[in-house]
């Protein structure tokens, strides 16, 4: 078993924290940095990465133009929530690592919903936004909406059976 051992500076006093990383899960991080990043070369190209690359939406008569770093950290997000949700599940919470990994993604991916709701509603409130397309938006962000509480509730019974797993006896 390796201790990895993380140096950090704070208040001009030095703290050590050591994280108890096996070499599987050091693996299992890399390799799904290394499909992350596969997956986003596929998908948005090599300029994604360059910090003022940008993706342009038309929609209608409007053109909009976001960073392509929104994207991407959506993208990361949900490939960990998964990867990390099959791992947790498949050992049944008993992996500590593997556990507040989970729960940091879920609780990203809880953020990322709450933003794009938020855009989808600003969208919705547009006096020009027809009727229907103004109901298919709120119809989506309230689907979004059921989502993100079962990502919430998923989040607490996570979060309960990995502390039920390490309480000191």
């Amino acid at each position: 078993m390796s201790i990895l051992v993380l140096n950090m500076t704070c208040c001009a006093s030095k703290t050590k924290i050591y994280l108890n990383l096996r070499k599987k899960e050091i693996f299992w991080l890399i390799g799904t940095l290394t499909l992350t990043l596969v997956l986003i070369f596929l998908v948005f190209d090599l300029d994604s990465l360059k910090p003022k690359s940008v993706t342009d939406i038309n929609v209608h008569d409007t053109y909009f133009v976001i960073p392509t770093f929104y994207f991407v950290v959506s993208f990361c997000v949900l490939i960990f929530f998964g990867v990390y949700l099959i791992r947790m599940l498949r050992r049944n919470f008993k992996n500590k690592t593997a556990n507040l990994i989970f729960l940091a993604a879920n609780i990203l991916l809880v953020l990322k919903i709450t933003q794009l709701i938020s855009i989808l509603n600003a969208f919705a409130q547009i006096s020009e936004t027809e009727t229907s397309i103004r109901n298919g938006l709120m119809a989506f962000s309230n689907v979004l909406l059921v989502i993100q509480v079962f990502l919430l509730i998923l989040l607490t019974f996570s979060g309960i059976k990995t502390g039920l797993n390490y309480i000191k006896k």
